[in-house]
């Protein structure tokens, strides 16, 4: 199983070998043949003390036990993935195909397509990719996005009557075709986000961000925090993975948005690391 773990309960477990030693958890994975999934924003943000002079935590220390382990990284563009997938087989009129977006090194999951220059380094260590790019000033989460985001919630709050969730959908896909510089040349736009948006397995990460976001935009007194954007970024993996832990503010909506589109995560989504590792 592919495993993603919030970072938080990453940090408790290699800083402070909690719920459990970091050896057992690894002897764990490896005899069920199980991966932990990382993506930028989950290293960025174990990487953090990195940006200031005061913390003790060593960080190449806790990235070095992380690579023990056996792990996998995410794609850094998996929106564009799946939009590419998808133009492919609605032009073919056939349905879209599984994706498997994983990469084998950090350094792919910092480039969107997944082809970085220093791919001509046969050993490339998660430590000395992170320490190379804190460097260079390249180490940065997303919470610098956080005002923006919560000025688009506080305009999509304060509509009177907002557009209904599959006629604003088009919008959505547009911008991400032009975002993701994808042709859609004699492919209508109009019709072929109404496809997408008919079955939540063809684009399965932009569909959950999609009905994520309306979800906590509909809870008006939900304050967003600046660490939104980082969970945000991680609830986009979750079509991917077998099992993902999250804080229970983002298990609920999650939860509502999967219910929202007639899909169940309660199987794969849970708020802790002991009732993750009672499922291995």
């Amino acid at each position: 199983m592919k495993i993603y773990l919030d970072a938080k309960d990453l940090i408790d477990l290699l800083q402070k070998e909690k719920p459990c030693k970091v050896d057992e958890l690894n002897e764990s994975l490896r005899r069920g043949n199980h991966q932990l999934v990382l993506s930028f924003e989950a290293v960025c943000e174990i990487s953090a003390p990195l940006a200031s002079n005061a913390a003790k935590t060593n960080v190449m220390t806790l990235l070095n036990r992380l690579e023990e382990m056996p792990i996998t990284f995410i794609h850094p563009s998996i929106e564009c993935l799946e939009l590419k997938e998808a133009i492919e087989a609605f032009s073919a009129k056939r349905e879209c195909k599984i994706l498997l977006p994983f990469v084998n090194r950090f350094d792919q999951t910092v480039d969107p397509s997944a082809r970085p220059s220093t791919a001509i380094f046969i050993n490339y260590p998660l430590a000395q990719t992170v320490w190379d790019l804190h460097c260079h000033g390249a180490l940065k989460g997303y919470e610098r996005y956080a005002p923006k985001m919560r000025a688009l919630f506080a305009t999509d709050r304060s509509l009177k009557t907002p557009p209904t969730l599959k006629a604003h959908f088009a919008t959505v896909i547009e911008r991400d075709l032009k975002t993701c510089k994808i042709s859609c040349e004699g492919v209508p736009v109009q019709d072929f986000s109404n496809w997408v948006y008919e079955n939540p397995n063809r684009c399965p990460s932009i569909r959950l961000g999609y009905e994520l976001w309306h979800q906590i935009g509909k809870n008006k007194t939900d304050t967003l925090e600046d660490s939104d954007m980082e969970d945000y970024q991680h609830i986009l993996c979750l079509p991917y993975v077998d099992l993902m832990t999250l804080d229970k503010r983002m298990h609920h909506y999650v939860s509502q948005a999967g219910a929202g589109m007639g899909l169940d995560y309660s199987g794969r989504i849970f708020s802790s690391v002991p009732d993750v590792l009672g499922r291995l």
